[in-house]
Parts: structure tokens; C-alpha cells; sequence
């Protein structure tokens, strides 16, 4: 478990709740405590913020850690790819926002040369195995974010879960004391 590093692992665009497309204010809210989040890991000693390269929740994480590092906070950003060409058959954009991210990581971790029937199984492990923290937006839907936050809880690593309704009311009750997350 290295304390500084931290990694997210969230959902696909399509796998977020309804009412949170990009754009609308409950996703930007969630943008909000991500930002808050980051923060908060980074004043508790994390500096390198992994992220899994997937379209959604990893990317728009990575663009967080971007933004502040634009602002001057010293943090990085690392990106572990499955394999290289894992962004070839996405939409455009998010492709683009994949190269963006990519060119501004500060280290790159490709896990296979080529795609492989346990790639992403495998990148997910490699998050964990990697950092001392968790930040997701996980919501209790299957797939490969319950994967990846099941395997950092058994692993006793803490998780900040941006779908948790108690963590909302927590920042609430946090900021209602004049504090900042």
C-alpha cells in the first residue's frame, strides 16, 4: 500500500444514474466533491493520482487532477492503460479526451502490448495494488468498479465513494462548520 498514491475508478458515461449526464447539475456537483475529494487526499500526503483511462468517471478524474495542477497544486497524474489502441472504437470526443489526458500524464503505465481477455481485470488490480487510496463514484452497480472497490476494501485501503449519499451529507455537515473538504 504506498500512501501517496491515489486511484479512482468509477462508471462509463452510459452506467451513471440518469439524472446526472455531463453537464447537468447533478453532475456537476459530482465534479465538485471529486475536486474536494482530490484535495482532500492530497492534504492527507497523496501526490500521484492513478487513473484507469476508461471513458467517464476515469477520464473525467483525470481532467480534475489536470485542472489542478493548472492551478498550481503539486500533484501528478499517472495513467494505466490496459493496452495501447484501448480508446479505438470510442465516440470522437472521447478519444480526444483520452489523447488530451494521455500527452499531459506525468507517467504511463501500459500493463499489455495488446488487448488480452483479462486486461482490464488486470489494470483494475493494477490500481489497487498501487496506491494507498480509493476515490470512486460507485453506486453498488456489478461490473468492474464493484471489482476494483471490493478489492481496495479488502485490502483495507480507504475509499471515498462519491455515490455514497452519507458522504454528501457529510461534506454538508462539514462545510456548514466553516470547512472545506
Amino acid at each position: 500500500m504506498n500512501s501517496s498514491v491515489c486511484c479512482f475508478s468509477g462508471y462509463r458515461p452510459e452506467k451513471m444514474p440518469a439524472d446526472m449526464p455531463e453537464g447537468s447539475p447533478a453532475f456537476c456537483e459530482m465534479q465538485q466533491r471529486l475536486r474536494r475529494a482530490i484535495l482532500r487526499t492530497s492534504d492527507g500526503g497523496c501526490r500521484h493520482f492513478l487513473c484507469g483511462m476508461s471513458r467517464g468517471f476515469d477520464i473525467w478524474a483525470a481532467e480534475a487532477v489536470l485542472g489542478l495542477m493548472r492551478e498550481g497544486f503539486h500533484i501528478d497524474l499517472w495513467a494505466a492503460i490496459a493496452f495501447p489502441g484501448m480508446q479505438e472504437y470510442w465516440e470522437p470526443e472521447w478519444k480526444q479526451r483520452y489523447h488530451a489526458v494521455l500527452a499531459q500524464a506525468d507517467r504511463v503505465f501500459p500493463l499489455y502490448s495488446r488487448y488480452q481477455p483479462d486486461c482490464y481485470t488486470a489494470r483494475d488490480r493494477f490500481l489497487v495494488e498501487q496506491s494507498g487510496t480509493c476515490i470512486c463514484f460507485f453506486d453498488g452497480t456489478p461490473g468492474g468498479t464493484a471489482y476494483t472497490v471490493g478489492l481496495a476494501r479488502r485490502r483495507g485501503l480507504p475509499v471515498i465513494n462519491l455515490a455514497d449519499p452519507q458522504l454528501s451529507l457529510f461534506e454538508t455537515n462539514f462545510a456548514a462548520k466553516g470547512s472545506t473538504l
